[in-house]
């Protein structure tokens, strides 16, 4: 593809979605609540797209094909473990709703803090997201280099695709903040469904003379890719059963999606989010499955599984469509990326600075931390570069082996405190650290334990939830006014209309 075509369109892009963050900008105050949640007000249809946009990007057009393309079928689990987020986000989704309206919260480290009634829970648990949402931002800047460099064939090097869009994200979030983001998730998830349902039917057909014949090809050629174990024998039954928990989990337990469970407008707007995230996912990985498929027929024993989809496209598409198909890549790597980095910069600036401003002012100074916010998306931002350029080899490798299961381990913590008026912050402090250092030594192979084929974050997560319990039972909880302050809204009987 030509390099000066490739870059005019990527100016037009990064001209709209500017455009986009200056739109949000004329409409956003001052205030957290209004710069990070955009005053509350999600409506259904931008739910459904700024969540299903934040959950699939780099991943959807990597990292998903090239699983597909390698270990065959298996990750359709990966939808199973939505259409679990669902009943999860409708119970306990409408608790964290509820108590962020009532108390002010803007994101889920403000909540545990608050209801544990430490600011240690808080801060270890923003440690923790911190540590593991940076190389998540990293794959996408890692996917849009690697895009970029594909298609040109290296007339756009790694770092510049990488830097563009780090460049583009951080200038349309610093603008207007979560209704920036909305907005362009909107338009990025539009092009990211409509591009890969278009480019998969395109695919299919130049490929073959369909998809029946399609899958007669993939049969003949490698059927074990279409059940599991699948080929290389990876989607056993432990290892399917370990993602099913882990994504399930870290779904809801994610940070920058807790804070669209806490944006929505009402609980309407709550319950079709969890109805719709299940049929949002399935739709891509069944686009995400049959171009992965074409591509073991077309271009087998291919070396670059996660490149193996804008591969195919620059050979098939015409050039116009080519380069659309480009910037929905693009778009979709930058709709997980800002909602990422808006999510830490609001947990930086309300962990750790909040109290600071707060000791030294007498109170706290809200124009001051979304101020910090905005400064604080430049710095990490440049975090998540680093790992695009020194980090992990594979987008796969970042968000499996490090963001889901990190994030994982906090599930129950969050859990507990929902649900559970003897969870303690000694207890909940323990469980975290502990259950994160276990589960690193496990996957880093310093303890040297044969776990069957089960993902090392889940007996990691077995053993918080014990210290978590027994160390609960053991030290002294919040006082019964403070737990009043959070349960009595849960325990009334229509807690929604009350």
């Amino acid at each position: 593809m030509s390099v000066t075509a490739m870059w005019i369109a990527l100016c037009c892009f990064a001209a709209v979605m500017v455009y986009l963050g200056y739109l949000g900008h004329r409409g956003t105050s001052s205030t957290m609540e209004d710069f990070v949640l955009g005053s509350r007000k999600l409506g259904k249809v931008p739910a459904f797209f700024t969540v299903t946009a934040t959950l699939f990007s780099a991943f959807s057009y990597f990292g998903i094909t090239g699983q597909y393309y390698t270990d065959g079928i298996g990750p359709w689990i990966q939808v199973v473990s939505t259409a679990v987020v669902g009943p999860i986000l409708y119970f306990a989704g409408t608790r964290i709703w509820l108590v962020a309206r009532r108390y002010g919260f803007v994101n889920v480290t403000e909540y545990l803090s608050d209801r544990f009634q430490a600011r240690s829970v808080g801060l270890v648990a923003g440690v923790i997201m911190i540590v593991a949402l940076v190389p998540y931002m990293g794959a996408q800047f890692r996917g849009s280099g690697l895009t970029l460099e594909a298609v040109t064939g290296g007339g756009i090097p790694y770092w510049a695709g990488a830097v563009f869009l780090a460049v583009v994200v951080t200038l349309y979030v610093m603008s207007g903040g979560f209704r920036s983001v909305v907005w362009t998730d909107v338009l990025q998830g539009a092009l990211m469904y409509v591009l890969l349902g278009v480019a998969m039917l395109i695919l299919v057909y130049s490929a073959t003379g369909g998809f029946s014949d399609l899958m007669d090809a993939v049969e003949d050629q490698s059927a074990e890719l279409l059940s599991v174990p699948g080929p290389n024998g990876v989607f056993g039954l432990p290892y399917l059963i370990s993602v099913m928990v882990i994504f399930a989990a870290a779904h809801f337990t994610m940070p920058q999606l807790q804070q669209r469970w806490m944006a929505a407008r009402n609980h309407s707007t709550l319950k079709f989010m969890a109805l719709s995230l299940p049929i949002g996912t399935a739709i891509i990985y069944i686009f995400a499955f049959f171009i992965a498929m074409v591509g073991v027929v077309t271009l087998p024993g291919f070396d670059a599984p996660e490149a193996i989809y804008p591969t195919m496209i620059i050979d098939v598409l015409p050039e116009w469509l080519t380069l659309i198909a480009i910037l929905a890549i693009i778009a979709a790597t930058g709709s997980t990326a800002n909602s990422i980095v808006l999510t830490m910069s609001s947990m930086v600036a309300k962990e750790y600075v909040a109290p600071v401003v707060h000791r030294r002012s007498g109170g706290d100074s809200d124009r001051f931390l979304t101020l910090t916010t905005r400064v604080m998306l430049p710095l990490l931002v440049a975090g998540g570069l680093l790992v695009a350029f020194y980090g992990p080899s594979t987008i796969l490798s970042i968000i499996l082996g490090i963001t889901w299961p990190a994030v994982f381990l906090i599930f129950p913590t969050l859990m507990a405190g929902l649900y559970w008026r003897r969870a303690t912050a000694a207890a909940a402090v323990a469980s975290m650290v502990i259950s994160e250092i276990l589960f690193l030594c496990l996957y880093q192979g310093w303890i040297s334990l044969d776990l069957g084929g089960w993902n090392p974050a889940l007996p990691a997560g077995v053993v918080g939830v014990l210290i978590l319990v027994g160390g609960s039972l053991v030290t002294t909880p919040p006082s019964r006014d403070h737990l009043d302050r959070h349960f009595a809204m849960f325990e009334d009987a229509d807690p929604v209309r009350a």
